[in-house]
């Protein structure tokens, strides 16, 4: 990555371009995650954290700012994407049941843009599976698409549940598996050809939770993932959580000086590798969360395509933490974000 200019030229999508392509009816305003109910209640605080005097916050405002020229779509507010930022707590269930339905739909990923989506239980990334391992995960998958998918789970289950085999329109099956090992296994679809079907939304992560727990720690959810507008193999979009700049324009909250837990995992198809750079701190690494003992200390971090990881840290001042993949071209089309300490 020495050369300073971008290996894919970003396409320039304007809101009326996007409207020619997708309709008048079919924009969607909003990226359709209800939010709300995992998250903390972090209404009293701001969300910029606390500066020097003086000090001009920087945000997603203006095209020459840290947030690119990419920012959220205009209808969402901050709580948006709760429920796939925040992740839910552990219970005491010992079989886990979820209803996924596959849709398609046309949504804005940034101010203006809108790409057609299939999604698993409504959103993209869907929703956080959380079990602990040697529980019962059972996921009831129905397509309501005119195409092909199915759910295919990174880890170790029976064969017979791999989900590669494909789901007809209409289709339904449920997948059963005991969940192991702890860790952090991504899920997906796995129907040819796979990076059309994965770069359109059909993602999301499983959280394995060893039998004692892991200690108190307030924890995060990040995906990162990509959208080519056109989907001819190029992208022209970066997330976090599906919607360029997004943390730009509300960054993460978080209490000064506590522990902190980031589920992050590699979903951007069309690209060998990302990253996530924190600035002004270091973390401790488990790669694919398997281990007890982090595998190292750093601030950055690169994952291959359905790489991840736990990463832990804290935020020891109020403030803002700048956090982006270290390819940089992709933190300017809308994958820069901010932790606020507070």
């Amino acid at each position: 990555m020495a050369s300073s200019e971008e290996p894919h030229p970003p396409e320039q999508v304007s809101r009326r371009e996007a409207l020619r392509r997708f309709g008048w009816g079919g924009l969607a305003v909003g990226a359709g995650i209800a939010g709300g109910s995992l998250a903390p209640d972090r209404s009293a605080a701001g969300d910029q954290g606390d500066h020097a005097e003086g000090y001009t916050p920087i945000g997603s405002t203006t095209a020459s700012s840290y947030g690119g020229a990419y920012e959220p779509p205009r209808g969402l507010g901050e709580d948006a994407l709760n429920d796939v930022t925040w992740v839910p707590a552990r219970t005491s269930q010992r079989v886990r049941e979820y209803e996924f339905d596959i849709t398609e739909t046309i949504v804005e990923v940034a101010d203006g843009t809108a790409v057609t989506q299939w999604r698993f239980a409504g959103s993209a990334p869907g929703p956080i599976i959380r079990a602990d391992e040697g529980d019962t995960v059972r996921v009831r998958l129905r397509n309501l698409t005119d195409e092909p998918h199915s759910f295919h789970l990174h880890g170790r289950h029976s064969p017979q549940m791999d989900g590669w085999e494909p789901i007809r329109p209409g289709g339904e099956f449920t997948y059963e598996v005991t969940a192991a090992p702890a860790g952090l296994h991504p899920y997906h679809c796995h129907v040819p050809p796979l990076a059309h079907h994965v770069s359109r939304g059909l993602y999301g992560m499983m959280i394995v939770d060893p039998p004692s727990g892991r200690p108190d720690a307030h924890e995060v959810s990040m995906v990162s993932s990509a959208w080519s507008v056109a989907e001819n193999g190029v992208n022209d979009l970066y997330c976090w959580n599906g919607v360029a700049g997004f943390y730009a324009k509300y960054p993460i909250k978080l209490p000064v000086g506590e522990p902190v837990r980031v589920y992050l995992s590699n979903m951007v198809e069309h690209e060998p590798m990302a990253s996530f750079h924190l600035h002004a701190q270091t973390f401790d690494v488990y790669r694919s969360g398997t281990g007890a003992s982090p595998d190292e200390h750093t601030d950055t971090i690169g994952l291959s395509q359905g790489q991840r990881a736990i990463l832990e840290f804290d935020l020891p001042e109020r403030g803002r933490y700048m956090f982006h993949p270290h390819q940089h071209w992709m933190a300017a089309r809308g994958a820069m974000g901010w932790f606020s300490a507070i």
